[in-house]
């Protein structure tokens, strides 16, 4: 399910394309017909047989008709052997659209052409962070080597954890569809939450899936400029009609909004139409199972913990391992 915007704006990409070709194919002809008049006549002879048979049609002679596609079939004729000695291309007069298939309409026989699909998906994925689009947040970026391979307290490998974790998500977005389960992810700033969220947002939406990716905070702030009026922005409004119907949701930082009786209001609307429709959502949060069940009334905590795959995140801070290695 794509956007109002992204179908508005793959529409105009398309009519662009449109116009952009018939210009160019208006171009050619002006500078061909100046270069070489016996082009134009040709071009002149055939509109006039054309407009010939079309009323010999109607009055049903059929033996003139006959006759006038003799002729057309002569200029028609005479015409390549000309495009030919010129070493010019049979259809140089024609519009030379980018997709030859549906001619930049985006229809094939009332149906979506490629080249919508592939515009729609680009134009779904240029919502997302920039991180999901860049290769900086993808699995194949998904560095294991900064979780330690000896067990912790708990008597599990943090590397090994994560392995797990980075195929289960790999799998989630190979597998994809609107059927697809809700996960929570816990634990720890710093330990690639976001990092993974981002990949699957991003492998979704490249094929075709229609992905929404926020902040709590983030959706707290639309629905504010949308409800109460405070100069929202057409992506806001998109947001808010999207949010509960879209392929996939993803809201990070689940937890580190300002909470008040109308965030929570939001966000159990949002999860309780997603959930009791059998949508998926992605939730990322620094709290614990026991700290998001404090965090939220009760309605909220029972969508977010029973609805919910729930995924831990082990390890230390990979932020701060890093930039400890750039200060080495």
């Amino acid at each position: 399910m794509y956007s109002r915007k992204t179908i508005e704006t793959a529409n105009a990409i398309l009519l662009q394309r449109r116009q952009k070709a018939r210009q160019e194919a208006a171009q050619r002809q002006a500078e061909l017909y100046s270069r070489h008049p016996r082009l134009r006549e040709y071009d002149r002879q055939l509109r006039g047989l054309t407009r010939s048979i079309a009323l010999a049609a109607i009055s049903g002679e059929a033996e003139e008709t006959e006759g006038i596609m003799g002729r057309i079939r002569g200029v028609q004729e005479e015409r390549r052997k000309l495009l030919d000695s010129l070493g010019l291309p049979r259809d140089i007069l024609e519009p030379q659209y980018q997709c030859p298939l549906c001619k930049d309409t985006g229809t094939v026989e009332g149906k979506r052409c490629q080249c919508m699909e592939a515009l729609l998906r680009a134009e779904s994925c240029r919502g997302l962070p920039s991180a999901a689009l860049d290769g900086r947040s993808t699995f194949d970026t998904f560095d294991l080597s900064y979780y330690p391979d000896a067990p912790d307290q708990s008597g599990r490998s943090p590397r090994k954890v994560m392995a797990a974790i980075l195929q289960r998500c790999r799998d989630y977005a190979d597998g994809f569809s609107r059927q697809s389960e809700s996960l929570l992810f816990l634990g720890r700033t710093g330990l690639g939450k976001t990092h993974l969220s981002l990949a699957i947002a991003g492998q979704t939406a490249s094929r075709g899936a229609a992905v929404l990716y926020s902040s709590a905070q983030g959706i707290i702030d639309r629905y504010e400029r949308v409800r109460f009026d405070r100069d929202p922005t057409a992506e806001d409004r998109d947001f808010v009609q999207m949010a509960p119907r879209c392929d996939l949701l993803v809201i990070d930082d689940l937890g580190a909004e300002f909470s008040t009786a109308f965030s929570q209001s939001v966000l159990y609307n949002i999860l309780n139409d997603r959930i009791t429709a059998g949508l998926p959502v992605i939730l990322s949060t620094n709290l614990t199972l026991e700290q998001l069940a404090a965090a939220y009334n009760e309605r909220i905590a029972s969508r977010v913990l029973c609805g919910c795959t729930s995924l831990s995140f082990v390890g230390k801070d990979i932020r701060f391992l890093r930039q400890r290695e750039k200060k080495k």
